[in-house]
């Protein structure tokens, strides 16, 4: 990852996320002017509120992912404050993660709260199957987010025990931690954002899929939706033997100290 400086790293748009990544969408409803409000039926307001959800929430989601690479990841290697094998492992492939969602970001990034948008199928086949080609969009999600997220066990642990054992990485935590881009939180609360994130999507497309009476629209959502599915299948699946993995090495640590102290008796 290239280094960048703090007026580098967030965008105008960012910063207008700044505030209200901590907060719900607006009401959708309350944002928009009566007189457009009252041409729509109930069942295009909800679907509307749900868009509006979507994209809000993405670029929220794309403004961690930057926190995530500007307020650590950087300082981290700038400073020399840890090895490169420990940077890689805690935040592997974490500037591939932000180009995927920067893909949609710049759609979403378009799309004005207080209009209505008619179609968003098209968008979707960008913000969630980044690519060329369509096996080859679901090829580069699966890749990129399994490898992000199989590796938030790894990452998490290793975290902790720095912090318990080097007193320079446990200071510079604590100071990057109290920047307000992360508005309280901690690097390990902003790591798991990405699986979360990957949890909502097909949830969020089933629901403008379910208010979308156009049938064409309504297939391009359902077929986005049943792609965030899979993604999110492989990746749960990839995690879970990361998981697994994880508790087999510290079984593995744990029998060798117990037997090492059995040794000294």
């Amino acid at each position: 990852m290239d280094t960048l400086g703090p007026s580098e790293v967030m965008s105008e748009d960012d910063q207008s996320c700044e505030v209200d990544s901590e907060q719900d969408p607006p009401n959708w409803q309350q944002v928009v002017g009566r007189e457009l409000l009252a041409a729509l039926s109930p069942h295009e307001i909800k679907r509307q509120e749900v868009i509006n959800e979507l994209f809000y929430t993405e670029r929220a989601h794309l403004r961690m992912l930057k926190v995530m690479d500007s307020v650590f990841y950087q300082r981290l290697t700038r400073d020399g404050i840890l090895p490169p094998t420990d940077i890689r492992s805690i935040f592997a492939n974490l500037e591939e993660i932000i180009q995927l969602h920067g893909t949609g970001h710049h759609k979403a990034s378009l799309k004005n709260e207080t209009s209505v948008i008619d179609c968003i199928g098209e968008d979707l086949s960008s913000l969630v199957r980044p690519g060329s080609r369509p096996s080859a969009r679901m090829w580069l999600r699966k890749a990129h987010s399994g490898t992000f997220c199989s590796n938030q066990p790894f990452a998490l642990e290793l975290i902790k025990s720095r912090q318990r054992r080097d007193q320079k990485f446990a200071a510079a935590m604590q100071e990057a931690e109290s920047n307000r881009l992360c508005r309280r939180l901690q690097l390990k609360d902003i790591i798991p954002a990405e699986m979360q994130r990957l949890t909502k999507y097909p949830l969020l497309l089933e629901n403008i899929a379910k208010y979308t009476e156009d049938a064409e629209e309504r297939e391009k959502v359902r077929r986005a939706g049943e792609c965030c599915r899979h993604v999110l299948n492989h990746v749960n699946q990839v995690v879970k033997e990361s998981e697994n993995k994880q508790v087999a090495v510290t079984a593995t640590a744990l029998q060798a100290l117990v037997t090492l102290r059995t040794c000294h008796r």
